[in-house]
């Protein structure tokens, strides 16, 4: 059995179940995407009469690793491209990302085995603001919620919310933070001309993760001093037993968004109400798991090894 790790030995995460598959005595190999195609040869066939599916030839691998041989993929991290050298020119640096982004998603896409997570729930987590509106459409409770560029309309969001507003990229990459009446002048309106931005009602409360392993549920309260808990090194994790009701939205959840392993992140207000913001298909767990003392990475292995 081959099991393929989206990410790098540079990424913490992805080392630590790369180590933990081996230990098991199965084999393990990286899929680093900045090395293709410079470094990583990759054929795949199509139509009938081929001879197999394909191979992919790792710059860490001494041999070929046949496609049929890989049985499960663990995505955890995609470390973007290099392009390679000698490309000159705005077009043909188009037309090269183009075809290398074209012949990895086949790849991900043919690949017939089990996916953690698959690439359409990768994909969906691009585009936050249409999973929050999936999770509404299913009953969940979700913040109000605004994505603008319209500085009249993010005006008329914090005044309807009495101020109680925080703000985040649409997509992520940088900390929460609560929007003060100092970011509603012009000038810094203004920004909002260089890219959009997601604003959210404040959620008084304690943050709560919950991950969630195909049937499997650890859940934890995270104590901070910080509005984002990422920016409190010293943030307290505190194992908790979740009510029925909010472990079937969990489930609800992943569902929804197709996936078998996540991350879902939630406030529970002081009248004990849980108001969920996302689902992460591949979250990191080092932390809460040290700090929880929960067998998260175990069970991610045994789901990627026997489902």
């Amino acid at each position: 059995m081959t099991i393929l790790i989206i990410g790098s030995p540079e990424e913490a995460h992805s080392a630590f179940i790369h180590h933990k598959i081996r230990q098991r005595g199965h084999e393990a190999i990286y899929l680093d995407t900045r090395a293709f195609p410079s470094q990583t040869r990759l054929s795949m066939f199509c139509g009938p009469q081929q001879p197999h599916l394909g191979t992919l030839h790792l710059p860490t691998e001494p041999l070929a690793v046949p496609l049929e041989q890989v049985e499960a993929v663990y995505w955890r991290y995609h470390m973007g491209f290099q392009w390679p050298a000698g490309i000159e020119g705005p077009f043909l640096l188009e037309m090269a990302q183009r075809e290398i982004e074209s012949a990895l998603g086949s790849l991900f896409r043919m690949l017939p085995c089990r996916w953690v997570n698959s690439p359409e729930a990768i994909a969906q987590h691009a585009y936050k603001p249409y999973q929050l509106q999936l999770m509404h459409q299913a009953g969940i409770r979700i913040p109000q919620t605004l994505i603008s560029n319209d500085p009249n309309a993010v005006t008329e969001f914090y005044e309807r919310l009495n101020g109680q507003v925080i703000y985040k990229p649409v997509r992520g990459g940088a900390h929460t933070a609560r929007l003060k009446p100092e970011d509603l002048k012009a000038k810094r309106l203004s920004e909002l001309a260089t890219a959009p931005v997601q604003f959210q009602e404040y959620v008084d409360g304690v943050d709560v993760r919950v991950y969630m392993v195909k049937d499997e549920v650890f859940a934890g309260e995270i104590h901070s001093r910080t509005l984002d808990f990422r920016e409190d090194p010293d943030a307290l994790i505190v194992p908790i037993q979740l009510p029925s009701a909010i472990e079937q939205d969990c489930r609800i959840i992943m569902r929804i968004l197709g996936l078998m392993y996540t991350g879902i992140d939630a406030r529970r207000t002081p009248q004990g109400e849980y108001v969920f913001l996302e689902g992460n298909p591949c979250p990191m767990f080092m932390h809460f798991e040290q700090q929880a003392g929960y067998p998260i990475s175990d069970r991610l292995v045994d789901l990627l090894l026997n489902g």
